[in-house]
């Protein structure tokens, strides 16, 4: 009988306890929320949705089979090309603002100008969360932060802070975090998009993980976007930078099997240097990619590569990799063929080059300019 009152006393003593642990979790959730009540600290694009739009040109999205060398017809609704894909791009630059209540811009061109003070985020293309502190914190308590984290998944992260207070009306002057720095602003963002598709849910709480770090270092609470808001800008994102996206590809026809040997000679000949892989490419004089030279899977084939959004325009690629392509053929006695094997004629090139042109022209209007720092960090 003693041992059965001391069993059931001890199971009201378990049960009691269980008890005031739920009653605890209750109160430090409700806790939480009153502390979350404040205006959120982020900056996040809240534009248009873009819709369906088709994927450019021969390759389209990294990872997928190169056709004929022409940015042709693209996936997605029929008769939306280059020109509708800028135009839903530039939608998003007309939106409504961030949640801090600032206006976007209504150019798109002009919200991607690079300026030194603008730093490397952008609210269009990336979710951002800003910190506003009322005294200056020393850089060198992020740092390590920033040295860790760098990348969510497949989606690169940037750590950015500014020396001007929140209330000074200068620009934030934003720069990546550095040694010796006072910030009276701190900000990270992650990419919405790029070639490795949209920010997705288990990156964007990878994301959120991070902000809390850099929060606690702050000691602020960290508050970030709704997860679907998010993934659903990222999505209407995705959809439309792959409108904008295309390379073009050309192939040399030789004679006879090609070697490493064929190869580098020939790339030496064009001013093409080795860049691993028994791959060469033709840079401009800041090293900047124009387009690239290899042998092909077929053993009498050269394979030339344009990826039309990181060439720089006024290095005239197109112009360039057909120069090259030519001279390789001349060189080879072969000729320019497409993937299928058919020969290119003077006519059909020139058709290439409009397309490119019209492909070119749509990332401009759409703020991003082909080889600019932020062109080069959503097709990547």
């Amino acid at each position: 009988m003693i041992e059965r009152l001391f069993a059931s006393s001890l199971s009201v003593s378990l049960i009691l306890l269980a008890l005031a642990a739920v009653l605890a979790v209750f109160a430090y959730n409700a806790w939480v929320a009153r502390k979350r009540g404040a205006p959120r600290r982020e900056t996040l694009a809240a534009g248009r949705g873009s819709g369906a739009v088709p994927t450019a040109g021969a390759a389209g999205k990294a990872g997928g089979g190169r056709g004929e060398p022409s940015l042709g017809e693209a996936r997605g609704a029929a008769g939306t090309g280059a020109s509708g894909a800028a135009e839903s791009l530039a939608a998003g630059f007309s939106g409504s603002g961030a949640d801090t209540g600032a206006d976007s811009p209504a150019d798109p061109a002009a919200t991607t100008e690079e300026s030194p003070t603008q730093g490397r985020l952008h609210p269009f293309t990336d979710c951002i969360v800003e910190f506003h502190l009322d005294d200056a914190v020393m850089s060198d308590r992020l740092l390590p932060i920033a040295h860790a984290f760098r990348r969510v998944g497949g989606k690169p992260v940037i750590l950015e802070g500014s020396p001007v207070h929140a209330d000074d009306p200068a620009p934030p002057e934003w720069a990546a975090i550095a040694a010796r720095q006072r910030l009276f602003r701190v900000r990270v963002g992650v990419l919405l998009a790029n070639r490795h598709g949209p920010l997705n849910a288990m990156e964007y709480s990878e994301f959120v993980t991070g902000v809390q770090s850099v929060a606690e270092q702050l000691s602020l609470l960290g508050d970030t976007p709704d997860m679907p808001l998010v993934l659903q800008r990222a999505r209407s994102l995705d959809e439309t930078f792959a409108g904008l996206d295309g390379q073009i590809g050309l192939n040399v026809a030789a004679p006879d099997p090609l070697g490493l040997t064929d190869l580098a000679r020939l790339a030496q000949e064009t001013g093409c240097v080795e860049r691993g892989n028994n791959r060469h490419a033709r840079l401009t004089a800041q090293g900047d990619l124009l387009f690239s030279l290899s042998l092909s899977d077929a053993p009498d084939r050269l394979s030339l590569l344009l990826d039309v959004p990181r060439a720089p325009i006024d290095a005239h690629p197109w112009e360039e990799m057909v120069a090259c392509a030519r001279h390789c053929a001349q060189r080879l006695g072969g000729r320019l063929i497409d993937d299928q094997g058919r020969e290119l004629s003077d006519t059909a090139l020139e058709r290439i080059a409009e397309q490119l042109r019209e492909r070119q022209q749509a990332l401009v209007e759409a703020g991003l300019q082909p080889g600019s720092t932020l062109a080069l960090r959503v097709f990547n």
